[in-house]
This record gives C-alpha cells, structure tokens and sequence, in this order.
C-alpha cells in the first residue's frame, strides 16, 4: 500500500501482484461524513484481487468541515490529476453511496473509460415520487430521517441541492455498470438515472444499503466484485 497526500488529504493506492490491468480511481461511502476506513480499504483490497488493477482511494475531505460545492471542487481536481498521471492502461472510476455521488460530480472534469457505482446517491432531491424511499423509510439500515441529516450536512444550502444532484444535471456518461440495492430507499433513484443514461442497472433482491462493509452482505458483496470485474 502506497500513501500519498493531494490538497492535504491521504491517498491510498493499492497494487496488484504483476501488471496492473488498468487503474479504478473509488470514491467511498458514508453519508459525505465519514472518513476513509479500514471497511474501504478491505473493498479496495478485495477489488484489487477481482480485477487485477490498480485501485486508488482518496480520502476525501468530509463535512460538515467541508461542504458542497468545495469538497466536490476538491474531487474534481483529484480526478484531474490522476487522468494526468496515468499514461497506460484503462482508467475507471467508481464509488459507493455517497462516494458514487461524489464520482458522478467529477464527470465534467474528464470521462473515465468506464464508470461503477453501487447503490449510488443520484439527487439531493428526496421530494421526487421514488417509492422506494416511501418503501423503506421503516428499514434500519439507512431511513429518510437518516439521509435528510446526511443531504443538509453536505449541502446545508437547501437552494443548492438541485445543483449538486448528477441525476438533475448531467447530460450523458461513459459506458456505466450500476448495482443496485433491492431492499434500498435510494433503489428507484438508481433505476431512473439507469434508464435516462443507459447504464447498465444489475439489481441484487434483498440486498440493503452498504452490504458492502456488514456481515450479512457477504454474498452480496462477492457478486459484486464478479460483476465489477466481469464489465471492466
């Protein structure tokens, strides 16, 4: 494991044993709030191992010390630099919940080769008819209540949510795999974006919100990684 610092925040990259067969730049989740943790760096090593590339983590600044707009400036420039850096081979990008939000927002500063996202945040804006966010507001892994905290953290700004939502935003993606949560409040909002952008949508009944670090997402997790590997 390498470390690196860019704009006073850790790096962390991980090599494969020979040759990398590209470079996957992840964005973690966590609400916009968390720092990496080791729960990252287990995925980032287990992502490694699946698909025989190089993964990047960047440990992003977090709120409420940094918000929106300065921590997806932060991102955007992060993802500049690696598209500098590396010269061979494909370059990914992917990112879970709010760190598949936060890699969306990185788009207008350069297309990856592909882009991953897991159970994606893909608007600020919850007041849209998804039902699955009426669906789910009783389960206990992640409720409206839950995610409202998170979206006024990060964008305290109630006037600027719509211009930090991807979904309300963006106008087209590089080729995209989206792997959806079934059991999820965010579910529709990924269905929707899948179906305007033409992304690939792969959803896992069942499945709740952040399978990827719990105990009882293993099985989950593990078709994940065969999927994530199988479309790059």
């Amino acid at each position: 494991m390498e470390t690196a610092i860019f704009q006073g925040q850790k790096v962390l990259t991980l090599q494969p044993q020979g040759e990398a067969k590209g470079t996957l730049v992840w964005f973690h989740g966590g609400g916009w709030c968390i720092p990496l943790g080791e729960d990252t760096i287990d995925w980032g090593e287990a992502l490694v191992k699946a698909t025989g590339c190089r993964v990047i983590l960047p440990d992003y600044p977090v709120a409420p010390k940094v918000v929106y707009p300065e921590v997806n400036g932060w991102c955007c420039d992060f993802w500049r630099s690696v598209r500098q850096m590396v010269k061979e081979g494909p370059l990914y990008l992917g990112g879970d919940s709010a760190g598949a939000h936060l890699a969306l927002c990185t788009l207008p500063a350069g297309f990856p080769d592909k882009l991953v996202m897991v159970y994606a945040v893909t608007t600020l804006l919850p007041t849209r008819d998804f039902g699955s966010w009426k669906r789910y507001q009783r389960d206990w892994t992640l409720s409206p209540r839950l995610m409202d905290h998170f979206y006024d953290t990060y964008c305290p700004e109630q006037s600027a949510k719509f211009g930090a939502s991807p979904l309300e935003q963006l106008e087209h993606i590089p080729p995209c795999l989206m792997i959806t949560a079934g059991d999820d409040i965010l579910a529709d909002q990924q269905t929707d974006f899948a179906s305007r952008f033409g992304a690939k949508q792969i959803v896992y009944p069942g499945a709740h919100h952040i399978f990827l670090s719990r105990p009882e997402g293993v099985d989950f997790r593990e078709r994940a990684l065969q999927d994530i590997a199988d479309f790059l």
